[in-house]
């Protein structure tokens, strides 16, 4: 971790595109302004924690969610066996019928 002590209107550049101001002392507290591009997000630590821990528990599947992906995958391999089924009953050839065709032989 890099260490800088800073008056207040001093700054610091992070890279080209961010200058990190000190705006005020008061007290224990410090105020800062970041000077960022608008496409950067930037938050406070608390904030980024919540957001991860909330990232983590949305990737990880409740009770529900795997119920659905169950649900989800029976109905899938309910679909392709019937599609199956009805690909072989087009591409089965039709049984002659025995007595049709005794009748109708030219022997």
């Amino acid at each position: 971790m890099l260490i800088l002590t800073r008056k207040p209107g001093e700054s610091i550049f992070i890279g080209d595109a961010i200058k990190v101001t000190v705006v005020e002392l008061k007290g224990n507290q410090i105020r800062i302004g970041v000077d960022a591009p608008k496409d950067l997000r930037i938050y406070r630590e608390e904030i980024y924690l919540q957001i991860l821990e909330e990232n983590k528990q949305a990737a990880t599947p409740t009770a529900d969610q795997s119920g659905m992906e169950s649900i989800s995958a029976q109905w899938t391999a309910k679909t392709k066996s019937s599609s199956l089924n009805k690909l072989k009953a087009q591409s089965t050839p039709m049984k002659r019928d025995k007595k049709s065709d005794e009748g109708n032989s030219d022997e």
